[in-house]
């Protein structure tokens, strides 16, 4: 037997004498014997469950060797509400997320312990939609990020677990102890994605687009509940050590002592621990980017095109900086979000209220663009593949896709008498299209014309979804698109007829004709009044009331 087996039996002794009789449920080791960073005055830590434990939590220290072995006793019940709800604070269930070493009941112990880590995983991915919004549908997610987003958020609220994490992620060993704490939440992720939560692919994890929609449908209590329950968290942490506590003075200078020591070495290592965002990105359809990556257009393409010649002209765009890219022929749209503060989007955030609130944030607008994209993509509507973002910088690269906008296609034939068959053909398809994007719970958001593209393989794209989101209003979509065309006529012709009708039998061959007649309401009407002909819209509604 080796001396470290000895040792966890004279261990497990002293907690079988500590507990009484047939009351251990589990016993446990941890801390710095465990995990590898004691030195040799370092006490031993045991974690000690208990059946029907009258104190509640407790600790007892007992000598051991030249050092004390540091007894927390805890009943059953209120570790497992800490486990399960928090009870505690996590103050003596967060024991389970570092490494440990079982000494007795460790089908129990390791069944708490995935149990834990199945709730810290699901509120860590929670936090993560909240926080990146839409972006988080294209999310590529490495365990460790969960391993160590919590760790952090733990030392944030209970500082003196610091110097225990700064040290088990020491460089020296943290290659034996991440592997034994990635091993329980591997579990834990296993019944995530069996709820449907969570796909699990080559160690990476995504989230499901029925769980990203679940959580931005109650984004904002969400955030109200995550202030809360860190607070929570924290306050019961410390009453927790407050509780447990109740030990003679001479162990109170030598707890003193020993948290001085810990403070100069925290100190010294500060700033050393690894942010977990490094174990996150976004995919692109060129690859995946670090998710805090920041960098020029310039040097963004030059990582996608490393020997290419690269120019970058601007496309103009009174919102948004927008850039033609050309990398040796190879044509990409590059898309600055500014935030929008100017007078003209007041003015029209002011106009459409009651019927339409535009997102002006440079950050929302560009989660919108990339997480509407990845779910349009993925749902077979032709967007322009996005082939780089960037989160700081506010950046996102498509594309280029040949063709015509739609305002090309018609503009200049809305006075006349008729359109031709291929105008008529690509109406349609516009109307189609949008059917298909409301069929997925999405409203495009901004549909002028000049955001659709009849591509030179003739097929439709959808260009600009900074406003796209999940859950809004269908018929302002078929409002923008159809009554915003209509201003570039000057009376309602045959063409412009015909464009509307077209429209309507594309929109209809999937859409709900509600949507139809509701965007002939007056709400809708009255926006597009500013720039549209009354009569245009009063005839642009007849049509689509009869839907």
């Amino acid at each position: 037997m080796t001396v470290h087996e000895i040792q966890s039996q004279q261990v497990l002794r002293l907690c079988e004498k500590a507990s009484g009789p047939d009351q251990m449920v589990a016993a446990c080791l941890y801390g710095s014997r465990v995990c590898g960073y004691s030195r040799d005055d370092s006490d031993y830590d045991a974690l000690v469950i208990l059946k029907d434990y009258p104190d509640g939590l407790r600790y007892q220290y007992e000598r051991f060797e030249r050092v004390y072995l540091s007894l927390l006793k805890v009943d059953r019940e209120l570790f497992e509400l800490d486990v399960m709800k928090g009870a505690l604070g996590g103050f003596v269930a967060g024991r389970l997320l570092a490494p440990y070493l079982p000494l007795s009941g460790n089908t129990y112990l390791s069944e708490m312990e995935v149990l834990l880590k199945e709730k810290v995983s699901e509120e860590e991915l929670r936090d993560l939609v909240l926080g990146y919004g839409e972006l988080s549908r294209g999310l590529l997610i490495k365990p460790e990020f969960i391993l160590l987003s919590r760790m952090r958020r733990r030392f944030k609220v209970y500082p003196p677990l610091r110097y225990s994490y700064l040290s088990l992620l020491r460089q020296d060993i943290a290659k034996t102890n991440m592997p034994k704490i990635l091993e329980g939440y591997s579990k834990a992720l296993d019944r995530l994605a069996k709820k449907g939560i969570v796909r699990l692919e080559d160690d990476e994890i995504t989230l499901s687009e029925e769980y990203v929609d679940q959580m931005l449908s109650k984004r904002t209590m969400e955030r109200v509940v995550n202030v809360v329950r860190s607070s929570q968290r924290a306050l019961y942490s410390y009453i927790a050590h407050g509780r447990a506590g109740r030990v003679s003075l001479d162990m109170v200078a030598k707890e003193l002592a020993s948290k001085i020591r810990r403070e100069i070495t925290v100190v010294l290592m500060a700033g050393e621990f690894e942010d977990p965002h490094k174990y996150i990105f976004l995919k692109t359809s060129s690859g995946r980017v670090d998710l805090n990556e920041a960098a020029s257009i310039t040097d963004a393409v030059r990582k996608l095109r490393p020997s290419a010649k690269i120019t970058v002209n601007s496309l103009g765009g009174a919102l948004n900086e927008v850039y033609l890219v050309d990398a040796d022929g190879e044509r990409l749209v590059a898309k600055r979000f500014s935030d929008w503060h100017g007078f003209k989007w007041f003015t029209l955030n002011l106009v459409a209220l009651g019927t339409k609130l535009f997102s002006v944030s440079g950050g929302a607008r560009l989660s919108n663009e990339y997480g509407m994209s990845t779910l349009l993509a993925d749902n077979g509507i032709l967007i322009p593949p996005v082939v780089y973002v960037s989160v700081p910088e506010k950046l996102l690269i498509k594309r280029y896709v040949e063709g015509r906008t739609a305002r090309e296609v018609f503009e200049a034939h809305l006075d006349g008498d008729h359109l031709d068959s291929k105008q008529v053909r690509i109406a349609s398809e516009v109307g189609r299209t949008m059917a298909s994007v409301h069929a997925l719970d999405v409203t495009i958001g901004d549909s002028k014309p000049e955001n659709l593209v009849w591509s030179i393989g003739d097929t439709l794209y959808v260009l600009d979804l900074e406003q796209a989101r999940k859950k809004g209003d269908k018929a302002w979509d078929v409002a923008e698109f159809l009554f915003y065309t209509g201003h570039y006529g000057t009376l309602m012709t045959g063409a412009l007829r015909e464009l509307t009708e077209s429209f309507i039998e594309g929109y209809k061959t999937s859409g709900e004709r509600a949507f139809l007649k509701k965007a002939a309401g007056l709400n809708y009407a009255k926006v597009f009044s500013l720039w549209t002909p009354p009569q245009i819209i009063r005839e642009i509604s007849t049509h689509l009331r009869a839907g």
